[in-house]
């Protein structure tokens, strides 16, 4: 998992230095510098996140403490919502940016000891030796306020060109769930074949030693960025980042904290003055 987390983060920079490069290529474009002045921009964003769980070995079961467990995490999950950027001077190089996304973080853990083999497993009235597995996920979602800074490094009448932004935000849980599946498989005596059974199980997120679901999130999302005018009112910006957590899911004996490298891209409307 942390070897799959470090190639998605090279993929990442490694776009995001194509990024600046495209910049000495397309610099001298007239269609990369409209003649719009002033305003402001405001339209939709969305994108992936490639979510990373950082967690201490715990229990998948708490019937069975010891016997299957799992340890951190990583899978693919969506976010999208509004994005407005706000121009402070007219050479359109500095902007005051503002998102509310709604941000999943769903994933699936990793198992440690997922599985337990000669079980005695009743089947048609017969005990037979089967076999026990485990598995489990989070369906994890916030809605995130998030406000920061945007730097263009090329000056212009409208945004345009490579940039890098960094915003902090505040999110709010509107998903916390953990979800369990137990598979048992045994052997049936009457046909010869394999039997399987799936029970699967949603618990809320919380605390067991204080029972109190996730709290807010706090966060810092990096990113670069570069800005193509689509036409005179329309700007297209394609971006990647990270998303670092200052806080965690929770802070139980897991002690679960949820980060992202994530890849985008906003439509925004360039309102004039």
């Amino acid at each position: 998992m942390h070897h799959s987390m470090k190639q998605y983060l090279l993929s990442l920079l490694l776009v995001g230095a194509f990024i600046f490069a495209a910049d000495t290529v397309f610099a001298q474009s007239d269609v990369l510098r409209p003649s719009e002045t002033g305003g402001w921009l405001i339209g939709p964003v969305g994108g992936i996140n490639l979510v990373s769980y950082k967690t201490n070995s715990f229990a998948i079961l708490s019937s069975e403490p010891s016997c299957f467990t799992a340890q951190n995490g990583s899978d693919v999950a969506p976010f999208f919502g509004l994005t407005a950027e706000l121009p402070l001077n007219e050479n359109m190089q500095n902007f005051i940016m503002i998102e509310l996304l709604y941000d999943s973080k769903s994933s699936k853990f990793t198992t440690t000891s997922d599985a337990r083999t000669n079980i005695p497993t009743k089947i048609n009235g017969n005990v037979q030796n089967g076999n026990i597995a485990t598995t489990e996920t989070a369906s994890l979602a916030y809605v995130s306020a998030n406000v920061g800074y945007k730097y263009n490094f090329t000056q212009s009448s409208s945004p345009v060109g490579p940039g890098i932004q960094l915003t902090a935000g505040v999110g709010i849980p509107i998903t916390s769930t953990l979800n369990k599946t137990v598979t048992v498989s045994a052997a049936d005596p009457n046909n010869g074949g394999l039997q399987t059974s799936n029970q699967t199980f949603s618990v809320p997120v919380k605390d067991p030693a204080t029972n109190v679901s996730p709290g807010v999130r706090i966060a810092f999302r990096g990113q670069f960025t570069y800005d193509i005018p689509l036409s005179p009112a329309w700007i297209a910006t394609p971006s990647v980042g990270y998303d670092l957590p200052v806080t965690k899911v929770d802070n139980s004996d897991k002690s679960w904290s949820a980060s992202s490298a994530f890849a985008g891209i906003a439509i925004r409307y360039f309102i004039g003055k």
